[in-house]
């Protein structure tokens, strides 16, 4: 016999039928699922993935416009990419290839579905330009930098952390991903700077120095010039890469591909005097390479 309203409401009984519960029960089991069969689907792609002979790498630092570069132009062009490596956001071990723990061919095959793709854009992999023109001799190179202030800024953006500070306090340090400490702290690197910023600042005098030291090995691209004619600029790049342009992505150009960081605050405002001055210091050789003037 089926309850009557008036059951209901005597015995205590809640009107709210058992449907919609089952529906929600229903909802997570399905998106469980999903999550699982796309694991299990990436651990099976994984296992078969070829390494691709030939990729086109794109390099540059954390937060130097990469993801939008490599994003657009395998758009643009309808090849594969992989626009970051899964597992290095997770569990990261790159570092260990500098410091003698992992060999360049053992990483990729850790990563062989990322290195399967025709694209890989990947800025962890960027101080590992040699090791990787000695694992892809037949790789082309491409080198993705913007001005140190402006990069710095949008990482600590990224990190909600201040940029004026002497350093960054313990309990501010201790949510930060392991991911994200490896570029924070660059002692595995050889860098030695004595704050957060001198470290960043090292860092992205690292990455210069490779494309300033080999420029005949990788294309440039400076965000400036990219920010300024997105569409020309990809198109030149298709262009050098000898690329066939299969799609037109002027609708897109304007998408964020990641977090923005906030480019209404000047930089002395941002890092305050000291912190400018020592990024302005560390890196002055290599902005003057690469064009980039001084704020004072």
């Amino acid at each position: 016999m089926t309850p009557t309203s008036a059951d209901r409401e005597r015995h205590g009984t809640a009107a709210t039928p058992a449907r919609p519960i089952a529906a929600r029960a229903t909802t997570v089991i399905t998106a469980t699922a999903r999550k699982i069969a796309a694991r299990a689907s990436t651990a099976i792609g994984g296992v078969f993935a070829r390494v691709h002979p030939s990729p086109i790498i794109i390099l540059g630092n954390q937060k130097s416009g990469t993801t939008a570069i490599a994003a657009l132009l395998s758009e643009m062009t309808g090849l594969s990419a992989t626009l970051d490596l899964e597992k290095e956001m997770k569990d990261p071990v790159i570092d260990r290839v500098k410091t003698g723990g992992l060999s360049m061919r053992e990483f990729v095959g850790r990563n062989k579905l990322d290195f399967s793709r025709d694209m890989i854009k990947e800025p962890s992999l960027s101080p590992f330009f040699h090791e990787l023109a000695g694992e892809f001799p037949r790789a082309r190179f491409v080198m993705v930098i913007r001005d140190p202030r402006d990069n710095i800024r949008s990482i600590l953006n990224r990190l909600k952390i201040p940029g004026s500070l002497a350093e960054i306090p313990a309990d501010e340090r201790s949510r930060i991903t392991r991911a994200w400490e490896l570029i924070i702290d660059g002692r595995w690197l050889g860098l030695d700077g004595k704050s957060y910023i001198e470290m960043l600042a090292q860092r992205w005098n690292y990455i210069a120095d490779l494309y300033l030291a080999n420029p005949g090995r990788m294309i440039l691209v400076k965000y400036e010039v990219f920010s300024k004619d997105k569409s020309g600029t990809l198109h030149g790049l298709a262009d050098t890469l000898g690329l066939e342009k299969k799609r037109d992505v002027s609708s897109r150009l304007d998408v964020q591909f990641q977090p923005a960081g906030d480019r209404s605050v000047r930089w002395n405002d941002f890092f305050g005097p000291q912190n400018l001055l020592a990024i302005e210091t560390i890196c002055a050789g290599r902005m003057r390479s690469l064009g980039y003037p001084q704020s004072r």
